[in-house]
């Protein structure tokens, strides 16, 4: 993600509403993907700095609270909230007390995974604009809410709908199911980014390309509930990390597609963020694709060293075999061709 100054030289954040230095309010324009500073009243917001002085835009219907989204829409667009936040169907109860703050999480992090989606020039178009468009549910179950009738949520997509489990927004519940499932690295971030994953699949693999995919991630025709069914009898083989990003990548061709993608977009945005802050030269715009490996290979060792450093866990404990960069690169060429 780029670095973002209010007009009065400040550094602000991606989801900041308002400048801590000089008071400002601060709003995001998924257009020009910037942080825009001026003045919100009453469901407008009038720009006042000095690249889109005197823009009026319209304010998302969610920028009160619990969410505070700070996103803008073209003034004379008909939605009431946001590209973001209009794709959501379903949220938690929140008359439940810790609702209101998972809510705002998810949505957070829906909104982070936008902006690398339109960074990416990706179709973010919803419900509205596609019958099989981006739409997402957050849903509870009686593990943190004996009120609902469902046991157990799945985190899923079908049909461009996106199910998370609301409780992935504590830390606590993380780290459980983290450590219940065996997995290195669990975020609600990376769940966003593995999901729609699926969704991409569905949009983007097509004719030729189904072909090729076959080549390089296998048949995704092989039954897909058999297959689950036998990773979580038996596992991963125990060399699964010469071919495979993560273990359950190895369940079926569908879920290494998606264990991939979400990798694609770690990396993506990390690069992003880290050429932002003068930390790589890598330019993002160039998009050589051996360029971002060997960029990658460099910000991902400095950031273990530094977590090291502080007693942390490794920030990226994986390893980009030849293999697996075989699928990193199909997904590359994939979006440069349909995407940016």
């Amino acid at each position: 993600m780029k670095r973002f100054h209010c007009d009065c030289g400040q550094e602000v954040y991606f989801h900041n509403t308002h400048c801590e230095h000089c008071g400002r309010d601060l709003a995001f324009d998924p257009v020009r993907l910037t942080l825009v500073c001026g003045h919100r009243e009453q469901g407008r917001f009038l720009s006042q700095d000095a690249q889109h002085r005197n823009l009026i835009y319209k304010t998302c219907a969610n920028h009160t609270e619990p969410l505070q989204c700070n996103w803008l829409m073209a003034a004379d667009d008909p939605h009431s909230q946001c590209i973001s936040c209009r794709t959501t169907q379903t949220i938690p109860d929140l008359s439940r007390p810790k609702n209101p703050l998972r809510w705002k999480k998810l949505e957070q992090a829906k909104r982070r995974l936008f902006y690398t989606l339109l960074n990416l020039g990706l179709d973010v178009r919803g419900r509205e604009q596609d019958e099989k468009g981006l739409s997402f549910q957050f849903l509870e179950d009686q593990r943190t809410n004996p009120h609902v009738n469902v046991e157990h949520v799945l985190t899923g997509h079908y049909n461009g709908l996106i199910t998370l489990n609301a409780a992935e927004a504590d830390e606590g519940f993380l780290h459980t199911m983290k450590e219940a499932m065996n997995e290195p690295y669990r975020t609600l971030l990376g769940h966003f980014r593995h999901e729609v994953g699926h969704y991409y699949w569905m949009k983007l693999v097509k004719d030729d390309t189904l072909v090729q995919f076959r080549r390089v991630f296998g048949d995704e025709r092989f039954d897909y509930q058999r297959a689950l069914s036998i990773y979580y009898q038996y596992g991963a083989a125990r060399d699964w990390n010469v071919s495979f990003i993560s273990g359950y990548a190895t369940s079926h061709p569908l879920e290494d597609w998606a264990e991939t993608w979400a990798h694609y977009m770690h990396i993506t945005d990390t690069l992003d963020t880290a050429h932002a802050y003068g930390l790589s030269d890598y330019e993002p715009s160039k998009n050589d694709f051996d360029t971002w490996v060997a960029e990658w290979n460099q910000v991902s060792q400095v950031m273990n060293a530094l977590n090291r450093s502080m007693g942390l866990a490794d920030a990226y404990p994986f390893v980009l075999t030849p293999i697996i960069l075989s699928k990193l690169r199909f997904i590359d060429q994939l979006v440069d061709s349909q995407g940016r």
